[in-house]
């Protein structure tokens, strides 16, 4: 841990002074029942939140029933385009909140008609306001990291004196459940971040001229810690600054190691979402940030991507957004993630020291007891949890149709669960990454029926797996190559020139969660690129990993894998151009990262003895040693 040493002034110290006085308030706050001017027969649902529904009623605490609606409003910021689809979810989750307020959407000349005429669609009134000038060097702030230097011009905010009280959300938040009673705070309520400081993506603000003239004289010669609005703000209004309970800004790196944090979550007591960082929903699987794990959470991501889907089939309806009304499989991502799976799916997966088989049968017709006999091995491992196939019926020997069903299943009597699922009406490869209800493994292994692994070597697998789980690990890796004249990628079978390999394909062990983030978080267009090139999906799934983790997958050396006819063969022309196209949904960048290492396990005959020898004759000794090196090489 670093620690940066400040010069403090006596203002300072009456800064660090309030702050901590607020930091510990506010955790008192959030440790007890007590919830400021909530409505005792609300009930906060988050597991059942839905961003389609337009018949949630919400009770209104008195107070606020009894000012008028227009003096109020939800506002947010948008510099750019960039986050123009972030701000379109925002708005249209407040609008499923039954808000009787306002939503305006402040913004700067280089947002676009198309995305301020959907924004107006979903239900915001549009705001046009001047950028205030950013007073840092903003080349420097970008370098290191630091917000936007258009985000000072939020502080408009304080100008719209149409409005007696306003909540500010940042374009990075959803709202989950109501939240008009916020107007009942005083000005400056705002949720504690890390450092004790608050965080501007949901505060209360009251309008007023003289405030905003006093801020444009203050601001440039002002501190502001992080060199961003929130820096400005905290110094700003240092003295009167208010707690706001946490769940009205859930940052999602507190549901990592904060008890209370998490607690929102599994009591379904959020009411705003705030995606802080630079790890997103709408950016997460290419983005390759370190700090990832800190900032990332499949399910809260998912209610994200839930309520975008929504937000684009009512932009659909009033011919603002166009879809592929072409793709044979359009709907297959709502009907598994928001119908098929249960609402709390992807929570937590508690088992850590055992996996779940997941068998996905490619072969139009395969034998019946070759699969009882996968069924078996697979079942006879005590590392093996539960058994999933994908897909509920085969076709025998004799070309009969034969139900997997549960009747079928139990009177194998192999001791582990094992359940056949149903596909559906939609026929797609991409069901070998299907999230599946029921699965409580950290760890998943994806088995193509093509392929048998001896139970040592799979088990010698998930141990290393275990060890390194960001990666995905298995048997049969591929790499890929980059040509410099033309600057695009090349697949290489096996092996590059190099020894080293980008892709693992086939059977493979991944985090279960990666299931959910491949299906109901990365963006369909990939899912839809694949069923036109079935044979990439393997390439698909290991750039989500390592686009999302950084990390590269590894190869195990197997001691006994048989490997029988491929059902989908691919030239390595096409899965070139897999990669290529593939990198242009990944924001324009192939994320696969390549490595050089394969792990085996150790046998006796591959141990190295040292051979004695005689410091008499070391200059012989170590000329031999390199001799040898030579005749390797």
């Amino acid at each position: 841990m670093t620690m940066t040493m400040y010069n403090i002034n006596k203002k300072s110290c009456r800064i660090l002074g309030g702050l901590l006085f607020i930091a510990v308030l506010v955790y008192l706050l959030q440790s007890s029942t007590f919830m400021t001017q909530k409505a005792s027969s609300e009930a906060t649902q988050l597991s059942d939140w839905d961003a389609s529904n337009n018949n949630r009623s919400t009770q209104i605490d008195i107070i606020q029933q009894q000012q008028p609606a227009n003096e109020k409003a939800f506002v947010t910021f948008l510099c750019d385009d960039v986050m123009g689809e972030a701000t379109q979810v925002l708005v249209h989750s407040l609008q499923q909140t039954n808000t009787r307020h306002d939503i305006v959407v402040l913004v700067l000349d280089d947002v676009t008609q198309m995305v301020r005429s959907r924004l107006e669609y979903l239900g915001a009134k549009i705001i046009n306001v001047d950028q205030i000038k950013y007073p840092w060097d903003s080349s420097s702030a970008r370098r290191k990291g630091f917000n936007k230097a258009c985000r000072y011009s939020k502080l408009n905010l304080w100008n719209l004196t149409q409005y007696d009280k306003v909540v500010f959300l940042d374009a990075d938040t959803m709202v989950v459940n109501n939240i008009d009673e916020l107007f009942g705070y005083p000005q400056f309520t705002a949720a504690v971040d890390i450092g004790g400081v608050l965080n501007t993506g949901v505060f209360v603000a009251e309008p007023n001229a003289e405030t905003y003239k006093d801020m444009m004289a203050t601001y440039e010669n002002a501190p502001s810690y992080n060199k961003g609005d929130q820096g400005f703000l905290n110094y700003y209004f240092n003295q009167t600054a208010n707690p706001l309970p946490g769940n009205y800004n859930l940052m999602i790196k507190f549901t990592h190691f904060s008890t209370l944090a998490s607690e929102f979550v599994t009591k379904n007591t959020v009411k705003v979402l705030h995606f802080t960082s630079e790890t997103k929903p709408w950016n997460f699987h290419f983005l390759h940030q370190r700090e990832w794990r800190e900032n990332y959470d499949g399910y809260l991501f998912g209610l994200w991507t839930r309520s975008l889907r929504n937000m684009r089939a009512q932009l659909e309806q009033g011919g603002l957004w166009t879809s592929t009304d072409d793709w044979e499989n359009k709907g297959r991502v709502a009907n598994i993630c928001d119908r098929r799976l249960k609402s709390t799916y992807g929570r937590k997966y508690p088992r850590q020291n055992q996996f779940t088989v997941i068998i996905t049968l490619n072969k139009p017709s395969i034998n019946k007891q070759y699969l009882e006999h996968m069924l078996r091995m697979y079942a006879s491992s005590k590392k093996v949890h539960q058994i999933f196939i994908n897909g509920n019926s085969i076709k025998d020997q004799h070309g009969k149709r034969f139900s997997l069903n549960q009747a079928y299943l139990r009177s194998l009597k192999l001791r582990k669960p094992v359940k056949a699922v149903a596909r559906g009406s939609y026929s797609t490869v991409n069901w070998k990454f299907n999230p599946i209800q029921g699965i409580t493994t950290d760890a998943v292994y994806l088995a193509d029926e093509n392929i048998i692994t001896s139970l040592e070597d799979l088990e010698f697998a998930f141990d290393l797996w275990k060890k390194n789980v960001d990666s995905i690990v298995g048997f049969k890796a591929d790499a890929h190559s980059l040509e410099t004249t033309t600057g695009s990628y090349s697949f290489v079978e096996n092996l590059d020139d190099a020894n080293r390999y980008s892709m693992i394909s086939n059977n493979m062990f991944l985090k279960s969660d990666f299931l959910y983030g491949y299906t109901c978080i990365m963006p369909e267009e990939i899912h839809q690129y694949i069923d036109t090139y079935p044979a990439c999906r393997d390439i698909a799934i290991n750039m989500l990993v390592s686009g999302q983790t950084g990390s590269s997958p590894i190869l195990v050396k197997a001691d006994h894998v048989l490997e029988f006819e491929d059902n989908h063969p691919q030239t390595t022309r096409q899965r070139s151009q897999c990669i290529n196209e593939l990198s242009a949904l990944f924001n324009g960048n192939n994320p696969l990262n390549l490595n050089s290492e394969i792990v085996s396990k150790v046998s006796p005959d591959q141990v190295l003895y040292t051979t004695p020898a005689s410091w008499d004759t070391w200059a012989s000794s170590i000329a031999a040693i390199s001799r040898a090196k030579k005749s390797a090489v």
